[in-house]
């Protein structure tokens, strides 16, 4: 089953913010939107996990690594419940998306 992938708005300008920090990222970045569209789900090499932090911003979504931990990147994803779209919310830092202000 092929899925529909979405970008949030928040999330084009994370995207654009952290590839201009990290280019080299891109390809490996695609790769995995290729697989998210194609499977609906991640390779464990990108660690893919669900937050479940209690009173957190993003329980829920689920993350994964970019540059298996070379540099911290992380992107976060929604899937539908039950349509075959998966909406992609943030990409940054743990830092930027885990330690800020509440959203």
């Amino acid at each position: 089953m092929a899925y529909t992938i979405k970008y949030d708005a928040t999330f084009k300008k994370d995207y654009k913010r952290v590839m201009g920090w990290h280019p080299e990222l891109k390809s490996e970045f695609k790769t995995a939107v290729a697989e998210l569209a194609a499977h609906g789900r991640l390779p464990e090499s990108y660690h893919p996990h669900p937050l479940t932090n209690p009173g957190g911003n993003y329980n829920g979504h689920i993350d994964f690594h970019l540059s298996t931990g070379r540099v911290d990147v992380v992107v976060l994803y929604m899937p539908h419940r039950t349509n075959p779209v998966i909406r992609l919310v943030r990409m940054g830092t743990h830092r930027e998306l885990f330690q800020g202000p509440m959203k």
